[in-house]
């Protein structure tokens, strides 16, 4: 569960006119503080406005995340910064007092141990703010243009970059690592820009108990099976989900697309790659959706079914909407209506759907059935012990499907058919604009949305 620390719960900031008087400007723009959903969410001033969220206001909201079935926290970055988003970093050492303080962050992790879940924290290695300490006692930390002048992140002016393969500055991150034992796994920003020797002694240096995932929004697989990452940033899943069932790609093909993640990378990578749909950088997956309801339950179902680990953005649990990166960053939703707790319930229910079959969680994947005609795709996940049939048909008319059992093979086909040496197996049917999961050995299906 990914949460955007300053627009999620503000645990009730006092004086905020003064503090943010007396706050530094970012980039040349004044610190202000709102409420307002419309300017934390406006396309040029939400870099600079502040809700006042707290580490404390997330701890405090952990019920609800272990209501939803959450398993792990991913915070976005956490130390001192400028910006609301702070991939700005002023210093990697110290928790940005906005959001609290040390013993904040300490007890927040001790709530999230004692109900079972794992901290993520956001490792922001590529570049750092103006206003580092080190751009001026470390200058060699930082790669330069032909006029000695610090290059920045995609040339914007702003965020100097590092130069991870200074050994210098390999060790003073290493040492911001071993500063936040209490992460359980870090997810580090733009990984695919950072030199892959640093990358390797970082992944060594963590040893084999902390997970590490790259950020990358194309294709990772030679970093993957290098070692350098235990999974990555999996945007390839939220591009085809969206093409799917926006109408730019077949069943077939989008069958075809997958398996090239899943035959691509090793097996292990796949399982822990972040099956996403959205997050800070991009508009919100309801809205990419048309604000249809029954592409958004779809769009669920394929992140809790498809191999991977979903990643769920906050408020998405509830169908918040939002385009552009400043869209996807408003408050979150504390008074959700009657539509927004069918939404929240029925994610719900998926991730306890997910938990329940180890199948959907490291079960391998063969698609078994695809129409480009009907618009429905049937795929199997199958461990050890768990075998599942997934099933979706966001077309007009229902489908109907049954494998036929020959010489000890499954093989797909119309319902009722038969060969010489076979006979029919299990057979599902698929009502229009639903996805199902059926269960061979108990005989159990089970539809979404809910009949």
């Amino acid at each position: 569960y990914q949460i955007f620390p300053d627009r999620f719960w503000a645990s009730g900031a006092e004086g905020e006119a003064h503090q943010a008087a007396s706050l530094p400007p970012w980039n040349g723009h004044p610190i202000r503080f709102s409420r307002r959903a419309g300017d934390l969410r406006h396309r040029h001033r939400h870099q600079y406005t502040l809700m006042g969220g707290t580490l404390e206001g997330v701890r405090r909201k952990l019920d609800h995340l272990q209501d939803l079935g959450i398993g792990a926290l991913y915070l976005t970055p956490i130390f001192a910064a400028r910006s609301s988003h702070r991939y700005d970093t002023d210093d990697y050492l110290r928790i940005d007092p906005l959001l609290g303080t040390s013993q904040d962050f300490t007890r927040l992790k001790a709530d999230l141990t004692a109900r079972g879940m794992t901290l993520i924290l956001d490792g922001v290695f590529n570049h750092t703010s103006y206003y580092h300490p080190w751009l001026k006692t470390k200058p060699h930390f930082y790669l330069r243009d032909a006029q000695g002048k610090p290059e920045t992140w995609m040339g914007t002016g702003l965020l100097p970059k590092l130069n991870p393969e200074n050994p210098e500055l390999q060790a003073a991150l290493l040492q911001v690592l071993d500063t936040w034992p209490e992460a359980d796994a870090w997810r580090l920003d733009a990984s695919h820009l950072i030199e892959r020797s640093f990358l390797r002694r970082l992944r060594t240096h963590l040893g084999p108990h902390k997970l590490v995932i790259g950020e990358d929004w194309d294709d990772a697989r030679f970093d993957l099976h290098e070692g350098l990452f235990d999974g990555h940033t999996n945007f390839a899943f939220q591009r085809h989900v969206l093409a799917l069932l926006n109408g730019d790609c077949s069943p077939e093909t989008f069958a075809r697309r997958m398996n090239v993640v899943y035959e691509g990378y090793p097996w292990s990578a796949v399982l822990l790659s972040w099956n996403l749909l959205g997050n800070h950088d991009t508009d919100r997956i309801f809205s990419k959706l048309g604000e249809r309801e029954a592409s958004l339950t779809l769009a669920r179902f394929l992140q809790v079914t498809l191999p991977g680990t979903p990643l769920l953005y906050y408020g998405d649990e509830y169908g918040m909407t939002g385009w552009g990166d400043w869209g996807a960053r408003g408050p979150m939703l504390w008074r959700p209506g009657a539509h927004q707790k069918k939404r929240f319930q029925e994610m719900k229910t998926l991730l306890a759907l997910r938990q329940a079959h180890p199948a959907l969680v490291h079960g391998h994947i063969k698609f078994l059935f695809t129409s480009n005609a009907q618009r429905a795709l049937i795929f199997e996940r199958a461990t050890t012990g768990d075998r599942v049939l997934v099933g979706l048909n966001w077309g007009p008319e229902p489908v109907q499907w049954s494998e036929t059992i020959a010489n000890g093979h499954f093989e797909s086909g119309a319902p009722g058919n038969k060969s010489a040496q076979g006979h029919c197996g299990d057979s599902i049917t698929i009502p229009p604009l639903s996805a199902t999961l059926y269960n061979p050995e108990k005989k159990q299906q089970e539809f979404f949305p809910s009949p």
